[in-house]
């Protein structure tokens, strides 16, 4: 195996917010010979999985996955393509549906989850701290992003 150049993460030259984009990239990595073979990409993998939790509003699937609609419009083609969603009537609002898994998603996600709980559990296995520490971090790395767009929004008068 070839070595590796040096990644930006942790480099003298560098900065939180750059750091966490190329985390951002590893990740991916990671995702991606994760679900290799399964023909899901880990984006549609992310929707998958909390739509084999539960059957969720276009809107609800957005912010908890932090995509734009226009990207989860995709998303969410993609996987009817394969019918392995379909698109109900909300019954708390009839102006809006639920998506939900067909079997054959049910079935489509069951087959990347394991390859995706390997990677996981190794992954996990290898911190240097426990994951729940970590997914504490996280949450208030992205609490404090929304913070300073909103900030940065009312100031420029744009919105992301």
């Amino acid at each position: 195996m070839a070595k590796e150049q040096a990644r930006q993460v942790g480099g003298p030259d560098g900065n939180v917010v750059l750091d966490l984009f190329v985390l951002h990239q590893r990740v991916g990595d990671l995702m991606e010979v994760a679900l290799d073979g399964t023909g899901i990409r880990p984006a549609e993998y992310a929707v998958y999985s909390q739509l084999a939790a539960a059957a969720l509003t276009p809107r609800e699937l957005s912010a908890r996955l932090g995509v734009t609609p226009s990207t989860l419009t995709g998303l969410l083609e993609a996987l009817a393509r394969r019918e392995h969603i379909v698109r109900e009537r909300d019954p708390a609002d009839g102006r809006s549906y639920r998506v939900r898994l067909t079997d054959a998603g049910r079935d489509q996600h069951r087959n990347a989850l394991g390859g995706f709980r390997r990677m996981l559990g190794r992954y996990e296995s290898r911190l240097p701290v426990e994951p729940s520490v970590v997914r504490e971090l996280l949450t208030t790395l992205d609490q404090t992003a929304a913070r300073v767009v909103d900030e940065l929004s009312s100031d420029s008068g744009y919105r992301p």
